[in-house]
């Protein structure tokens, strides 16, 4: 890629959305290093010598899985120093032997590229899912149950910690002026520079 901000919303839908396995597989071989590494909630590539076989392998399973995936891609952030781009996108992904309608899935998309030539290639991929929203791609009747899960949840730290602060454990006293040096701690770097 020359510009990855801009040419990266149509390598996301020519790698998901392409009707077309030999589009996929020239979308790969043309925009990821051949040493190509993967991070997802179900599987992993570890980026080595052609590498990017097995990333092609997995691409072709997922339409395989879901032979319709849309994807919208609703935000990039490029950060050209540190070579990486965020996306975050929507996709509705359907397994092909579930006989539901497919539902929004949320993710974010973290990109580590390399320059080579004066183009970009993506050597690593990771995909984030909130658990809800993971389960949403999988199985979307299933997704009130997983949110009410993850309410009791908050619900349980947050009893187990007023719990623990009655013990004497992790309490706040209300008095940040007590602890001036920890008050800022990680905003500022002015006074370790100095």
């Amino acid at each position: 890629m020359q510009n990855p901000a801009k040419e990266i919303t149509s390598v996301v839908l020519q790698l998901t959305a392409t009707s077309s396995p030999d589009v996929q597989k020239a979308t790969i071989e043309r925009y990821m290093t051949s040493d190509v590494g993967f991070r997802h909630p179900v599987c992993s590539i570890t980026p080595g010598p052609n590498s990017r076989d097995g990333l092609l392998g997995i691409y072709q399973w997922y339409r395989v899985l879901s032979p319709k995936i849309d994807i919208k891609v609703e935000s990039i952030v490029f950060d050209a120093e540190k070579c990486v781009i965020y996306l975050e996108a929507v996709q509705w992904f359907r397994l092909f032997f579930l006989p539901i309608r497919p539902a929004p899935s949320r993710l974010v998309i973290r990109l580590t590229l390399r320059k080579e030539n004066e183009l970009y290639y993506i050597s690593l991929q990771e995909d984030f899912y909130h658990t809800d929203d993971f389960m949403a791609l999988l199985l979307p009747p299933a997704v009130p149950f997983v949110r009410l899960g993850l309410s009791i949840a908050g619900f349980t730290s947050d009893v187990l910690a007023k719990s623990a602060q009655v013990l004497g454990f992790w309490r706040p006293t209300g008095n940040v002026a007590a602890h001036p040096d920890d008050a800022d701690v990680g905003l500022y770097d002015s006074r370790k520079s100095a």
